[in-house]
């Protein structure tokens, strides 16, 4: 019961800050589309950092995270160097989305690629991607959602009603406030995550081992295998290194975290952005690490290793903190359902409607297209969550293979000139069948990970389709792109 209350309170106060915007005095006028996709392009350096870092860190850190480290140890810790890139990526790339999409109104990577590429397949194509993938993306997110209230209320709310909950919590105010909402609520759930995740963490170290000293010592003396490479899974140095950079790389081609580049309000807002993103990585994701070797040293043999960090609560901390840690988890689920549902209504309207009509629509129809497809998404969502599917962190981890694909056309579309629409296209294929293959027949060779196979194919496909398909449309690239950026 104290933790449905605290949970409850998460979800009222989440409630409240995401309608807060859509009933203001302002939200009662009709709403645009450049305000309810990207809240007005208005949002400052506070709100940004804040809704680009609570999305990022989602169930499959609070759940899965915890997984990973607890059965192959601090190998996991490539996710330190990755958010670390992911921020560089984010200081370099966003001042200059930003800039474009101002001039030009881009709302999503695949306006942005359709006008570079002057190419509507490669928009299409951008926008189709993007929507599969975050399908399982938010799935999983509902299934940590699912798994916090069940397991943290003893079964006195089911995995099938908390799941329900978050996603009709979601569903009500991206419906009505769009971004802004989205944004908001974001800064309230991000808060929540961090604190209460570092607060409980911080009191079963203490109260089991004393302190971090001597948690430090248990760990080396108890579990030496998770401390080291190769560890119990025998992790291979390409999956460290593989993941890595995928991961880096891939994290801000997200149509949803793309999207928070162009809503920047100012391309200098966007680049100290990176900069936060960067030196956040560490604080934000330690006590995951923490957590998920205390629980190795003190609960080992654990048949669900994504529970490991709520199994510690009942003999290590004392039974209010339950509360605070379930507010904590289902701060992380949300702050990712409501970003990516909103996403993907944003992407089928902009991406899929928008370029398959003949005639432009209203304002209001476009609006009515996304709202629609928000609540579609969250249906599919919910009814793929119900399988109950386990190691959250992995199914992340593969969805890369079709986002890192847009990181080297980003690239190319900015610096290199000589980049064609037809090696463009060639390059999104050609990676997205290499990294299915890799995933699914022919396995991993050396431990390098899917994604990062299609990603040479990419790079590979783009750099020699386009130099036989020369010359490239005079006058765009490098040239243009990039003084138009800066």
């Amino acid at each position: 019961m104290t933790a449905l209350i605290g949970i409850s309170i998460v979800l009222v106060l989440t409630l409240g800050v995401g309608l807060a915007p859509a009933f203001s005095r302002k939200a009662k006028q009709a709403l645009s589309v450049n305000e309810y996709f990207l809240g007005s392009r208005g949002m400052g350096p506070v709100v940004l950092f804040f809704t680009s870092m609570a999305t990022w860190y989602s169930s499959s850190l609070f759940l899965g995270a915890v997984a990973e480290v607890y059965a192959k140890g601090i190998g996991w810790i490539f996710a330190f160097t990755s958010t670390a890139i992911s921020g560089l990526v984010f200081y370099f790339i966003a001042p200059r989305m930003q800039a474009l999409g101002q001039r030009h109104r881009f709302v999503t990577q695949a306006d942005f690629f359709a006008h570079r590429f002057d190419s509507r397949l490669l928009g299409l194509l951008v926008g189709l991607v993007g929507t599969v993938c975050m399908i399982p993306y938010i799935t999983i997110q509902v299934v940590g959602v699912g798994l916090i209230f069940e397991i943290f209320t003893d079964g006195l709310v089911p995995f099938w009603l908390g799941a329900l909950i978050a996603v009709a919590v979601c569903a009500l105010f991206i419906y009505f406030g769009g971004m802004t909402s989205v944004a908001w609520t974001d800064v309230l759930l991000g808060i929540v995550f961090v604190t209460s995740i570092w607060f409980v963490v911080g009191m079963i170290l203490f109260d089991a081992f004393g302190g971090f000293g001597s948690f430090f010592e248990a760990a080396r003396t108890r579990v030496p295998e998770l401390l080291t490479l190769p560890g119990p899974k025998n992790l291979e140095w390409g999956y460290f290194l593989s993941q890595t950079w995928v991961i880096g790389l891939g994290g801000y081609m997200w149509p949803h975290l793309y999207m928070r580049m162009v809503a920047a309000r100012s391309a200098r807002d966007a680049r100290r952005v990176g900069s936060l993103i960067t030196l956040a990585s560490v604080p934000s994701q330690l006590p995951v690490v923490l957590g998920a070797l205390a629980a190795a040293i003190l609960i080992p043999s654990l048949a669900s290793p994504d529970t490991a960090l709520i199994s510690l609560i009942g003999d290590y901390a004392p039974l209010w903190t339950i509360a605070i840690l379930g507010a904590g988890g289902i701060a992380a689920s949300l702050s990712t359902i409501n970003s990516l549902a909103h996403s993907q209504g944003v992407t089928v309207a902009q991406d899929l409607y928008l370029r398959l009509v003949k005639k432009r629509p209203s304002e209001s129809r476009i609006i009515a297209v996304s709202r629609a497809f928000v609540l579609i998404t969250c249906v599919i969502a919910y009814a793929a969550a119900l399988t109950k599917p386990t190691f959250l962190w992995t199914i992340l981890a593969n969805t890369y293979s079709g986002v890192i694909q847009f990181f080297p056309l980003m690239i190319a579309a900015l610096f290199w000139s000589k980049a064609t629409k037809q090696g463009a296209i060639a390059a999104l294929i050609v990676g997205l069948v290499t990294a299915l293959l890799f995933s699914y027949v022919i396995g991993t060779p050396w431990g390098i990970v899917a994604p990062a196979w299609g990603f040479v194919a990419n790079v590979l496909t783009l750099i020699g389709v386009s130099l036989i398909t020369q010359p490239a449309r005079e006058g765009v690239g490098v040239t243009t792109v990039s003084r138009e950026a800066t």
